[in-house]
């Protein structure tokens, strides 16, 4: 007579469990890591990224070695970038976004500057809490706006790049908008 043992019952699992998955390369994960991230403004933007910015860039988003081809400009919180530079760049309708723990600090320290409010006015000193690690800015008509992002801790390269596209997105609707 034959009986059924657990070692036959555990070799009919394991071989049902494994057909189910003949032909799958990976498994999948759900969840943002095994997604392709899409863009609904990042991916048809020029960015320069500059050296000393924590940024890498996925190669569908088209990046550019110099300033003068970038519609969007990261750069490192410790930027030795000067405020009649940053001011220049918001006149030619590009986008700066300051990246790192001093990013609010270097952005306060150009729009409390002469050449800021020649330009712009007083507006954009507004202090946040906590201190975003990123600070996005940009023109619309002779105004500033500005957006201010921070995570609970070190963002990652995605945190950033959406964050990023969001700004962007608002950016381009506030532009229409007025």
């Amino acid at each position: 007579m034959n009986y059924i043992t657990r070692r036959s019952t555990l070799r009919a699992c394991g071989i049902a469990a494994l057909s189910s998955l003949a032909g799958c390369s990976t498994l999948s994960r759900g969840g943002s890591d095994t997604e392709l991230p899409s863009y609904e403004r990042l991916d048809v933007t020029p960015v320069y990224v500059a050296d000393g910015a924590d940024l890498t860039t996925p190669t569908e988003i088209e990046t550019v070695t110099a300033t003068s081809n970038a519609d969007l400009l990261v750069l490192p919180d410790d930027t030795d970038t000067d405020a009649e530079q940053a001011v220049e760049w918001l006149i030619e309708d590009r986008v700066i976004a300051l990246l790192g723990e001093r990013a609010e600090t270097t952005w306060l320290s150009w729009a409390q500057s002469d050449a800021f409010t020649d330009v712009f006015g007083a507006e954009g000193h507004a202090d946040s809490e906590p201190d975003p690690s990123l600070v996005v800015s940009a023109k619309i008509d002779l105004r500033t706006t500005t957006s201010r992002y921070s995570w609970g801790s070190e963002p990652s390269n995605r945190d950033v790049l959406n964050a990023l596209d969001e700004s962007l997105v608002a950016i381009e609707n506030k532009s229409s908008a007025e």
